[in-house]
């Protein structure tokens, strides 16, 4: 910013120098009758002064974008640090796409404040100052009406920007809505399908996007009836003042200052009445980008917001469990801000080498609660012990070690799957690798592809069916053993063949490497497979049963 003031600066002193060189070859010309050859000096300043005003605006453009980028570079590291110290509960409760929303399209609403509204700002403040010093000594009377015109441009950018706020921020709020539905949609496009929804989603969307649309048109309605209002008064401003210096030029007037008006005097001052306003009209313009920019910080500010999912602790444990471990959960709770209590005083003992099934209804809370299992998030009050030792006592790379963790929507790059598998561990060889896909039921799938393990797979699992990319997933988590294994609806959307297959593949790792399992599903076969079956229901636990 100090050096927009500087750089304005020098615009404002080039601009006084360009219309007095201006006025003053004009006036010689036509009153004194001036040649060319005795001017080529007072020309050559003018070429001076005009090439050191495009340089000031261009070196100032340069600047400002460069400072736009850093910062909303360093916003988008500040932000993604933010959401992933949050942790999946975190993303899972703003919505993946409202988060990428803001990465990307809420960064960039920022670009145009920095690199355009701000450094104008400064113009706007500097440049008609050093006109109106310079035009009092030359006809105060004009320096009046130019100071007496010139609060009408703040106060209508001010009415205006009101509304221009308001719709602004109610154009980013649709626009992250519809983000993350049509995330949503193109993420279950394969439940869709299967339940021929296909349709009525398809006209959900328009609908929001029509919506979107009307926003949008709101938002640039505001900014161009701003512009044209503006413009109407700068238009009249001028006019009145070239009216006055004609007249007294004509001698049509005589109170005041008007007698004493010459013709480089009056050029002088007509030259700098457009540029007097032309910052603040400009500013104008740049209106808008303010408004959609404090509409976009708004929202950023309430990611930026996001608390850590939990804290490293200072002390560590400095004891891991090497086998199917011991979960302890007491009178544990945890709400979301602008929501009802989702967990109410859970209490449950899960024995080692136990396979605990969670039921209940959908958005009951059994992700939550899987979430809090596995450290990614803290809960309001109670507490979970895994092996007799309280969760929070473990560090993030401790966690790692002690719980395996398979998510509904497990993430596969667009990598080899052996690179997919790998993920826990990058040091396991391709016999490790291979020993965990096989434990997933991979083996004969793998075996099958031309380049085996080393087989690339596209972005979200494109090219491969749901079952073999939950598999896949599986593979992941067994590649190594947990004491803790948890997992989350682990067949969700796939066909009652492919998801006994994950499930025997499930019985088959387990039976060679014994683990804690606490599975949340609500497969009729997960029932069966489940040694225990609790449900959750209105944030309580109800008394599970042997399955």
């Amino acid at each position: 910013m100090p050096s927009s003031f500087a750089l304005a600066a020098v615009e404002g002193a080039a601009i006084l120098i360009q219309a007095g060189l201006l006025a003053w070859i004009i006036s010689a010309v036509v009153v004194d009758g001036v040649q060319l050859p005795a001017l080529t000096l007072a020309l050559t300043a003018l070429l001076l002064a005009w090439m050191l005003r495009a340089g000031v605006v261009g070196l100032r453009s340069q600047l400002t974008a460069k400072a736009s980028s850093l910062i909303r570079q360093q916003l988008r590291h500040d932000l993604f640090t933010t959401v992933a110290r949050a942790g999946p509960l975190h993303a899972a409760h703003s919505g993946t796409g409202q988060i990428t929303s803001g990465l990307i399209e809420q960064v960039d609403q920022l670009d145009p404040y920095y690199s355009r509204y701000l450094p104008q700002s400064a113009v706007a403040l500097l440049v008609p100052v050093f006109i109106l010093i310079a035009v009092f000594p030359t006809d105060w009377l004009s320096g009046l009406m130019l100071m007496i015109t010139a609060p009408i441009i703040p106060a209508f950018m001010i009415i205006i920007g009101m509304g221009a706020s308001q719709v602004s921020r109610q154009q980013q709020d649709a626009l992250a809505r519809l983000s993350g539905i049509f995330f949503d949609r193109l993420r279950g496009l394969d439940t869709l399908k299967r339940f021929g929804a296909e349709r009525q989603e398809s006209a959900r969307i328009g609908e929001l996007s029509e919506q979107f649309r009307v926003r949008t048109m709101r938002v640039l309605r505001v900014a161009f009836l701003s512009s044209a209002v503006l413009e109407f008064f700068a238009a009249v401003a001028i006019a009145t003042l070239a009216i006055y210096i004609g007249l007294g030029l004509l001698g049509m007037i005589d109170f005041a200052t008007a007698p004493s008006l010459t013709l480089f005097k009056g050029l002088f001052i007509l030259l700098l009445a457009p540029e007097f306003f032309n910052p603040m009209r400009t500013l104008a313009q740049f209106w808008h980008d303010r408004a959609g920019a404090l509409a976009a910080a708004g929202s950023l500010r309430e990611q930026l917001a996001a608390k850590p999912a939990r804290a490293e602790p200072e002390t560590a444990v400095d004891r891991l469990p090497s086998a199917a471990c011991t979960v302890a959960i007491r009178d544990l709770r945890l709400g979301f801000a602008g929501r009802r209590e989702v967990l109410k005083g859970i209490d449950l003992d899960v024995a080692p080498g136990e396979k605990l099934l969670i039921t209940g209804i959908s958005g009951g809370g059994k992700t939550t609660l899987l979430g809090l299992m596995a450290g990614f998030a803290e809960p309001d009050q109670g507490s979970v012990r895994i092996d007799e030792q309280d969760l929070s006592r473990f560090s993030s790379a401790q966690l790692a070690q002690v719980r395996g963790y398979l998510g509904q929507h497990p993430l596969l790059l667009p990598a080899s799957i052996a690179d997919n598998i790998r993920l826990p561990d990058p040091k396991a060889d391709d016999q490790q690798v291979m020993a965990a896909a096989r434990r997933a039921g991979l083996g004969e799938f793998i075996e099958h592809l031309p380049d085996g393990m080393n087989t690339r797979i596209g972005q979200d699992a494109f090219g491969l069916s749901g079952g073999q990319a939950r598999r896949i997933a599986l593979a992941r988590v067994l590649l190594r053993p947990y004491p803790l294994l948890l997992l989350d609806e682990p067949t969700a959307s796939l066909d009652e063949v492919t998801a006994n297959q994950v499930w025997q593949a499930l019985e088959n790792a387990l039976a060679e490497t014994p683990m804690t399992v606490i599975c949340v599903s609500h497969s009729e076969r997960a029932r069966a497979w489940a040694d225990r079956v609790v449900t959750l229901r209105d944030g309580t636990l109800e008394a599970g049963h042997h399955a």
